[in-house]
């Protein structure tokens, strides 16, 4: 029997167009163009104009290369937000197996030595995954915006850069990476020292840009114009580039201290382990 509830899969903030269709209630199909919001292995969010009820069955298309298409059956499992373009609905993948978005998901259990990740692509073959870096590579990452790894489609090593989301979403001015990093050890973990972009998002607020100014495998610290009080759980994504297909993990607040010569707020936060299991 399967589990409900857990997380199967790293969930990535990804912009991609798909087609939906389905049948109403009186028999007659509708097909319109939706925008994913999030994507994980076997579902995600997608945003539509349509309202629509939990338990729905949907086709998907998206458009690969040319007039290539690849489709599969989903289910909203519900409608979870709306915002001035449409209804934001969770749903799920009913043929997990048919690997629907042509992005490979490691499982959870390989983050563990993980201190930061993105959703990259192969510079040769466009293939996209969602990568776990370690301290070294989050170096070169910062360094040169890109890492070296082996690709197993080219079968070779290849440069791998950040995945951007199929559509055109704006910037976020105002804000500079300072690109300076070193490993310090401390407490049995080594924290990286850095200077990137992360950004902070906490259910019935606007998402936040703050600059993340350690990383470790068991969590980060970071500084916002916004406060959290200790225990407070959010989700963020480190390193952030707007526009990328930007990957989410649950964290927990464990401190939280002033910084009035700034009008800032430093914070400490370790990362909630999120068990594996089947789900969106």
């Amino acid at each position: 029997m399967r589990a409900h509830g857990l997380r199967q899969s790293d969930r990535v903030n990804f912009r991609m167009p798909v087609e939906a269709s389905w049948f109403g209630t009186n028999g007659t199909t509708f097909k319109r163009t939706a925008m994913t919001m999030l994507v994980s292995k076997n579902g995600g969010v997608l945003r539509l104009v349509e309202r629509l009820p939990a338990g729905q069955e949907l086709t998907l298309r998206r458009q690969q290369d040319g007039e290539v298409w690849k489709s599969a059956r989903a289910r909203v499992v519900a409608e979870i937000d709306q915002d001035p373009e449409g209804f934001l609905y969770a749903f799920q993948i009913l043929e997990p197996r048919a690997d629907f978005w042509d992005i490979e998901f490691p499982a959870l259990s390989k983050a563990d030595d993980a201190v930061a990740r993105l959703l990259m692509e192969c510079s040769f073959c466009e293939r996209r995954e969602v990568v776990y870096l370690n301290p070294l590579e989050l170096k070169s990452f910062e360094m040169r915006k890109c890492v070296a790894r082996v690709c197993s489609q080219c079968r070779a090593p290849s440069i791998w850069i950040e995945a951007q989301s199929e559509v055109v979403t704006p910037t976020v001015e105002g804000y500079v990476a300072k690109i300076e990093q070193h490993v310090v050890p401390r407490r049995k973990r080594a924290r990286v020292k850095t200077r990137v972009l992360a950004c902070i998002r906490r259910r019935g607020f606007e998402e936040e840009i703050a600059v993340c100014e350690d990383l470790s495998k068991g969590g980060l610290s970071f500084r916002s114009r916004n406060q959290y009080a200790e225990g407070t759980r959010i989700e963020v994504a480190v390193p952030f580039t707007p526009g990328s297909g930007a990957i989410f993990v649950p964290v927990r607040i464990v401190f939280s201290v002033a910084l009035p010569g700034a009008g800032l707020f430093k914070h400490g936060a370790a990362y909630v382990k999120t068990l594996s299991g089947s789900g969106a």
